[in-house]
């Protein structure tokens, strides 16, 4: 599938670059995540308490934010810009295994490593929190808890839902469901709605499976089928939601 990751840098995991603190609740209240799984449930104290435990990370475009094999320390919440997390072989061959939005996060891994790299496609911001004092906040706030409890059960089932589109939809099934996955999600839109894609046809491939020369082709049928329009490579205007629906096979046309 597609080429080994690459970065142009990295950092807060090891020190790198120090990331800014948070001291004010402030920035919480007009925050893209708010509503998250993990701050949706707070009221302002618990949020105060809450951002007086984090740190904000300010991400270029093709910055490391994890190294698979880093220390599995700390949990993100993306408030801002798309990031994606992928997986790379030894001979360089890459699955990506998500496109994280502002509002998701990434949790901590039962072992001791993380097992994926985190890579920035845009300008970006995270939230980070240390292992530690997320696991205070998440015994002192039920509310806490249970948005972490939540948000892992939501990515465990994101995760199945991927496994079964891998191995039992076809090609034109697993690109109309990745656009109407990224429509319900926190994707860039324009006003009108239209998607600003913030990955390559490339990346889209490696995410469902795929070659480039398949996923274009998906491309081109749906919009042949009047289904979507495609004003550029990197923009998608979905006509016919409902018809969209029934190529991915979740529809009843």
């Amino acid at each position: 599938m597609g080429a080994s990751i690459s970065g142009l840098g990295r950092i807060g995991v090891r020190g790198e670059s120090g990331p800014h603190p948070v001291f004010e609740s402030l920035a919480c209240v007009t925050c893209p995540a708010r509503k998250s799984d993990i701050c949706g449930g707070l009221d302002n104290l618990e949020i105060r308490d809450l951002a007086a435990g984090s740190n904000r990370i300010q991400l270029k475009a093709g910055e490391t934010l994890i190294w698979d094999g880093d220390v599995a320390q700390n949990t993100y919440v993306v408030t801002r810009g798309t990031l994606r997390a992928a997986k790379a072989s030894d001979d360089g061959r890459r699955q990506i295994l998500d496109f994280l939005f502002a509002g998701q996060f990434i949790g901590i891994p039962s072992g001791a490593t993380y097992q994926f790299n985190v890579e920035a496609l845009t300008e970006a911001e995270v939230c980070r929190f240390d292992r530690r004092k997320l696991e205070e906040l998440m015994a002192k706030h039920p509310a806490v808890d249970k948005g972490y409890r939540s948000g892992t059960a939501r990515q465990l089932e994101s995760a199945y839902d991927h496994a079964y589109a891998l191995g039992r939809r076809t090609a034109m099934e697993r690109v109309a469901a990745f656009l109407l996955d990224l429509q319900a999600s926190a994707c860039p839109k324009s006003t009108v709605g239209t998607l600003k894609l913030p990955m390559t046809r490339t990346d889209i491939a490696d995410f469902l499976g795929l070659t480039l020369e398949t996923v274009s082709r998906a491309f081109s049928r749906i919009k042949t089928l009047g289904v979507i329009r495609l004003p550029s490579a990197q923009e998608v205007e979905i006509k016919d939601p409902e018809r969209l629906k029934a190529l991915a096979g979740t529809g009843g046309l």
